[in-house]
């Protein structure tokens, strides 16, 4: 039958190929808004199938906020169970903290 070589290296390769993937960083923002994240897809996932994705492993108690055309992601308010979740999706990309923009501009005269 198999020899005992064999079987210890499907063992392993089996094991590599069942290992968990890594979870994807948050990205930090100064003035970031507490709970809330822009999420992006890898490049061969279609936005729909990626929030597809997304929505059916969050909690009732999160929701996506915004969906753009112009970035294959979206913004939401997320938990922080539901954030793990995110971490763990192997359709995303990136994730960093929503926060506050300002301009500031200087008038000379």
């Amino acid at each position: 039958m198999f020899s005992d070589q064999f079987v210890a290296l499907a063992l392993c390769v089996l094991s590599v190929l069942a290992a968990p993937s890594p979870l994807v960083p948050v990205t930090k923002t100064k003035d970031a808004i507490a709970g809330r994240y822009i999420v992006t897809f890898k490049d061969n996932v279609a936005q729909s199938d990626g929030v597809s994705s997304v929505t059916s492993g969050i909690s009732l108690q999160s929701k996506i906020t915004h969906e753009w055309n112009i970035i294959n992601g979206f913004a939401g308010a997320f938990t922080d169970a539901d954030l793990e979740v995110l971490r763990s999706n192997p359709n995303v990309e990136s994730i960093q903290e929503d926060g506050r923009a300002r301009t500031q501009a200087t008038i000379t005269q």
